[in-house]
């Protein structure tokens, strides 16, 4: 009787783009001068990660929180990611988990970071959070990855150190960020539709539009606002705008084939 081989493990890039689709997250901290438990039980909170640009978390928190107060007496966190069913479907994944149990534990440590990039970054995915992100008691954090930790279901895991999950040597990707989209939006929007044509099942003509681009993929918007925006994600993860470039001329040309 033959033996059918296991599917490969996923990819480093497959594992971030799990995190990225995730709505939320769970934050495991350790409890310091907490009202109901000793200091160092484990201690867990709903938190909403923006995953920047390399794959690293961010973090919008308050001083008031208490796991704001457990990460500064000790800032070693885990954050747990699981996306529901329905978040996975509305993303186009070249390297999808095809599991509805998959879930990522990242071990880290939560840094306060004033930097602007990480407001920015932070507030053009969850733009909502403008609306509280300049209040005193509210700070940015940046988690510094150790490790990560996959479980896709039965004997299926995947265990990566911090510098195998984080994309390296991407700050060109960074810096160029604004003006690659500002290109595609202004210049080449006939482009995106013929991508979101070929790569997804949505309607290409409703105004798609770069909203922002990372090492990983690209999220589109459109003018309707029943229509949420979507991702795509890249075949391989880029480091620099030229190599946003020539992904997506390659992707342009294989829709126009």
């Amino acid at each position: 009787m033959s033996q059918i081989t296991p599917p490969p493990p996923p990819s480093a890039s497959a594992l971030r783009q799990l995190c990225r689709i995730a709505d939320q997250a769970t934050l495991a901290t350790i409890a310091h001068d907490h009202k109901q438990v000793t200091d160092g039980w484990p201690v867990t909170s709903m938190v909403v990660p923006v995953i920047d640009i390399d794959g690293t978390p961010l973090l919008l928190i308050s001083d008031l929180a208490d796991h704001t107060r457990h990460i500064r007496a000790d800032n070693r966190v885990s954050l747990l990611f699981s996306p529901a069913p329905l978040a996975q479907s509305q993303h186009q994944q070249t390297g999808a988990i095809q599991t509805d149990s998959a879930r990522l534990t990242l071990f880290g440590k939560a840094v306060a970071d004033p930097d602007p990039h990480t407001r920015a970054r932070y507030l053009r995915e969850q733009p909502d959070a403008g609306q509280y992100a300049d209040f005193a008691d509210f700070a940015f954090y940046r988690i510094a990855v150790d490790a990560i930790y996959w479980v896709g279901g039965f004997g299926k895991q995947r265990r990566l150190k911090g510098d195998q999950f984080i994309v390296p040597d991407c700050h060109p990707l960074v810096t160029g960020h604004d003006g690659i989209v500002s290109h595609m939006n202004a210049d080449h929007l006939d482009a995106i539709a013929d991508i979101v044509a070929h790569f997804t099942s949505h309607d290409p003509a409703v105004g798609w539009k770069m909203h922002s681009i990372d090492c990983d993929g690209m999220v589109l918007d459109c003018h309707k606002p029943e229509q949420p925006p979507i991702r795509i994600d890249f075949a391989r993860p880029i480091h620099s705008p030229g190599e946003a470039r020539d992904i997506l001329v390659e992707m342009c040309k294989k829709s126009r084939a």
